[in-house]
């Protein structure tokens, strides 16, 4: 059975191994039905682990890495990890997105759509980001790195004030002199050191730029909106949720397949096993000069 061939991938940033290799060129295969089913049932907002689970389960081949696990995919830059998730939305439902959002002057609250190409939010960078960033600072040479996967699960778990994660996540993120960081050394640092540490991050990342703004259709004031790329593909996925489910059905009666085999198959391959299906009920050839 022919499948559908897997999706050629340049990361912006890429996977540094030990030796300091850069593996920037993937292979992302299209979802199953499977991961289609378990990312809709993820929430409004899949936590980073799920999202690790679910890349490594449709990112077939990285660089020289053969395989992609949870934990490979866990340390993944989440500029990367967008990155693969815009790509995967625009194969399944094309370029463009439209969002709604809110007014959020007084007295207005107007709805907006706010059209978006993805490929222009994310575009292939052809020259690969460092590892880490370098930053001269008054207390020594300071090296920043991109937050990752397993960042962004570490601070999910984790309880506290705002200040206190965001110390946290610097802490993990900055080495001064050599000298890793605990949140508190992080807050001792004179504010004009974090905010130099802050703009070269922001300056330097090869993460997506996903702040969009547009304009209220009623009242011209500007919106300012935060795209999620997994939120925006699970929300998809969930509204087409009851038609997987008739999907399986069908090719269940039909075919007498297991669940498990029909949710196994890409999207493409569902699809055509569905479009033979009926023109077999409705009389037409299966193939073109067939009777």
């Amino acid at each position: 059975m022919l499948l559908e061939p897997p999706i050629p991938v340049l990361l912006p940033h890429g996977l540094f191994d030990e030796d300091g290799r850069c593996h920037r060129q993937g292979e992302l295969r299209p979802l199953t039905g499977r991961e289609e089913w378990a990312l809709a049932q993820a929430g409004e907002r899949p936590g980073p682990r799920a999202v690790s689970g679910w890349l490594a389960a449709c990112l077939g081949r990285l660089g020289d890495y053969s395989r992609v696990d949870e934990e490979l995919a866990a340390c993944l830059t989440r500029g990367d990890r967008h990155h693969l998730a815009l790509h995967l939305r625009a194969r399944m439902y094309g370029d463009r997105a439209t969002l709604v959002a809110r007014c959020p002057a007084p007295g207005c609250e107007a709805m907006a759509d706010v059209d978006v190409r993805l490929s222009a939010l994310s575009p292939e960078r052809v020259d690969a980001a460092p590892e880490v960033l370098i930053v001269a600072l008054p207390e020594g040479r300071a090296e920043v790195r991109e937050p990752t996967g397993e960042d962004d699960a570490l601070l999910a778990e984790v309880q506290g004030t705002r200040e206190e994660r965001s110390a946290l996540l610097w802490s993990r993120l900055v080495v001064v002199d050599g000298q890793t960081l605990t949140p508190s050394a992080w807050l001792a640092l004179p504010a004009r050191s974090r905010h130099a540490v802050a703009l070269a991050l922001a300056d330097g990342t090869s993460a997506p730029d996903l702040g969009l703004l547009a304009r209220c259709p009623k009242c011209a004031a500007w919106l300012e909106l935060e795209l999620d790329p997994f939120a925006l593909l699970a929300r998809e996925l969930r509204g087409g949720a009851a038609r997987l489910e008739t999907e399986v059905h069908v090719l269940a009666f039909h075919y007498h397949w297991s669940e498990a085999d029909i949710l196994a198959l890409p999207r493409a391959r569902r699809w055509r096993y569905l479009e033979l299906l009926r023109n077999e009920l409705e009389g037409r050839p299966l193939v073109d000069g067939w009777s």
